[in-house]
This record gives structure tokens, sequence and C-alpha cells, in this order.
């Protein structure tokens, strides 16, 4: 049996008993791909992108399109990637030039995991059957290890500290490791004195040059309510009392805001310049320069060292994941190890 191939159809034949079903190439492709997957590539992550905004925050979407105009659609339109047309070797290829080109392998792997997240929705939509960026060589990544200070360093920072415009941020990330965003979009409304309690629900970020505050946090478990120690009530009750003052100081040209981490004249601080103010206290104080997140591993560090689990500390801290809290804060320093050590292996007796 032989039937001539017609456009679109496929050539059948037998042979040794069996049927066979034979594709033009077009064809095949036809089969496996829909109409839409035409479509460019970097057209269709256009389009992605704004259905995005809806799904992550606006500091997060930011990112995505500063990658997308500034790396990606520029590659692939040189290219006339469509959906369709899109392999594994492109996204290599990007890969491989953004590598030559000396970005970090830490932006190249985000970058790379937006492509990837993009053509996922592709897959989901039945506009391709494959990922083409799926097996991808990404460059390797070195896991920063932050150093920490110990409790003696957190004082000696807090006292150099002491009347910076950043202070009560410092204090709120050096006794409680809150993040900078926390910090800085920390409210007195989320602050009851008597009930001696704190919520972490709104969060200040920097994107572009702007601020954004927001009602969201990190992740779900970053919002949380956490107790006020005696001497944190009593820091935050002067606090409060020292920017009434300058609301009367400062009469009508006081910034009526709700922050708690803000400038005398009211205002609140900039992410950007509690970290800079960071450095300058760090220099003053002629501490080990580390990041102000790194504040955060020193809490978590001493809360270990004092004995509290990591399922205490992740919740602590906010940690959507406690492999977070192992991986990242579990610094135990090298005189522990010693005593571990002694503690640990049974005595060896030399013959």
């Amino acid at each position: 049996m032989d039937m001539s191939p017609v456009m679109g159809m496929p050539h059948i034949y037998e042979e040794d008993g069996y049927i066979h079903f034979m594709l033009r190439p077009e064809d095949l492709m036809r089969l496996r791909y829909s109409e839409e997957a035409k479509t460019s590539f970097v057209d269709f992550m256009d389009q992605w992108l704004d259905q995005m905004k809806t799904q992550v925050r606006e500091n997060t979407m930011d990112g995505y399109r500063y990658a997308f105009e500034k790396h990606i659609r520029p590659f692939f339109t040189a290219r006339g990637t469509t959906l369709a047309t899109a392999r594994p070797m492109d996204f290599q290829d990007f890969v491989n030039l953004k590598f030559s080109q000396g970005l970090s392998p830490t932006s190249i792997v985000k970058f790379h995991s937006i492509m990837h997240k993009c053509l996922k929705y592709a897959v989901a939509l039945q506009i391709i059957p494959l990922n083409p960026s799926d097996n991808v060589m990404l460059p390797k990544r070195y896991k920063y290890r932050g150093q920490v200070y110990s409790r003696t360093q957190i004082n000696v920072f807090l006292a150099a500290a002491l009347h910076s415009p950043a202070e009560a941020a410092f204090v709120l990330a050096a006794t409680y490791g809150l993040r900078r965003s926390e910090c800085a979009g920390l409210r007195w409304s989320a602050i009851d004195l008597r009930a001696r309690t704190m919520v972490i629900n709104h969060t200040a970020v920097q994107s572009g040059g702007r601020v954004i505050y927001a009602d969201s946090v990190k992740t779900k478990s970053s919002y949380r309510t956490l107790p006020l120690s005696d001497s944190l009530k009593r820091y935050l009750s002067d606090l409060r009392r020292r920017q009434n003052e300058n609301r009367k100081r400062y009469g009508k040209k006081y910034c009526k805001t709700d922050y708690v981490c803000c400038h005398e004249d009211g205002s609140p601080l900039r992410p950007d310049y509690i970290s800079r103010e960071f450095e300058r206290v760090c220099r003053k104080a002629a501490l080990p320069r580390i990041r102000f997140h790194d504040l955060r591993h020193s809490v978590a560090t001493i809360l270990l060292q004092q004995g509290f689990s990591l399922k205490q500390i992740q919740e602590w801290l906010g940690h959507a994941d406690i492999a977070t809290t192992a991986n990242v804060y579990a610094h135990v320093p090298y005189v522990e190890k010693i005593s571990i050590a002694k503690g640990a292996t049974p005595a060896i007796v030399l013959q």
C-alpha cells in the first residue's frame, strides 16, 4: 500500500508487513509546535513580563525588566529566535557570552532563571513541547561567607552608633536581626509598647533609585510578631520621646510619617543611606569591615551560642526554610570547635 504525500499529511507505505508513516521535517514541526510558536522569543517574554507584575514584588519586577532590556532582548533579537526555533545552544551561547563579558556568575544564573521561567510558561500553555533552556551549563557560583561580630564587637558598634541618624536601624538589626528592608519599613503602628510586641509586616526596598514601601515582606515566614525585651522597650520608649521633641522643634517643617527609623525632621531613612552610614560607624569604631546584613548573621550566631535551636532561630529571623538558617547563619567559632573536639573525641593512648 502506498499513498502519495499530500501537504500536511504523512507519507504512508507498507513494508515487511508493517505500516510506516513518514513526515517531512516541516510537517513534523507543525505537529510539535502550535501556531503561536512562530512568535519571537523576545516578544513572548515581553508579554510574559507584563503578566508577572501580578506575581512578584515591584522591586523584583524591576530586576526582571532590567535583565530583559539590557541583556536578553539585544542578544535574542539579533538572532531572530522564535519559540519554535529556540534551541539549548542559543541559551548556552548567551551564558558563555555574558561570562566572557565579565558578568558575575550570580547575575548570569539570575538571567537564565528568568528565561527558564518564561519558557516554562510557554510549555504550560502548550505552545512548545519542551523547555529549550533546560540542561544549560551555568558558571559555578561561590557562596559568600559573611563575617560576624562577637557580642563584644556589637556593643562597641552600638556605642559608636549613638546619635547617628540611623541609630534606630542599627539597634534593631544588631539586637533583633532585622533585615535592612524591615528596619526601614518598621512603623510605630506595628509596635505595641504596652503589650510589648513588634509586628514585622511592612518593608522599604530600593529599586532603580527609588524607595518602594509595601505592606509585604520577603516571604510568608518573614511576617512575624516579636516580643520586646526590657532593653528594647526602654530604647523604643526613649526614641519615641525624642521624636516627639523633634516634632515640636521642627513644627510645620516636620515630616509626619509613621516610620520608626527617620531623620530628625521625620523623613524616613532610605535603605541605601542606612548602608552608607553603617560603613561610616564601623570605620569610626575601628571594627572589621562587614556588610549591614552581617549584623543579622551576628545575631543568629550569638543565639546559636546561647543554646537556641536552629528551629527557634529560623522563626525569630523569619526564614522560610530551616536549611537557610543552617547553611547561612550557623557560624561556629573556632574556639568552640576546639571545645567540641575535646568533648567528642576519645582519648588517644600512645603505646
